[in-house]
């Protein structure tokens, strides 16, 4: 499905959040700066460069397709 541009704030908040909490997890209590805009904006330009089974796999990644399927 094609996300409805009102729930892309909301998948790249989520989407910020994992990967936060992944980034993070291993250091435990640990002061760390980290932009989940950023890392987020950075996977999906990604996701319109790539193709077949990169492109897959950053889908999976980000919970959603930049093109609404997946």
């Amino acid at each position: 499905d094609t996300p409805d541009p009102s729930q892309v704030p909301e998948l790249v908040t989520d989407l910020g959040l994992r990967l936060f909490r992944a980034a993070l997890a291993p250091r435990g209590d640990a002061n760390a700066a980290f932009a989940p805009y950023g890392a987020a904006s950075l996977l999906l330009a990604l996701q319109v460069a790539t193709a077949g089974g990169a492109r897959r796999q950053l889908e999976e990644a980000t919970g959603f397709s930049v093109d609404g399927e997946g």
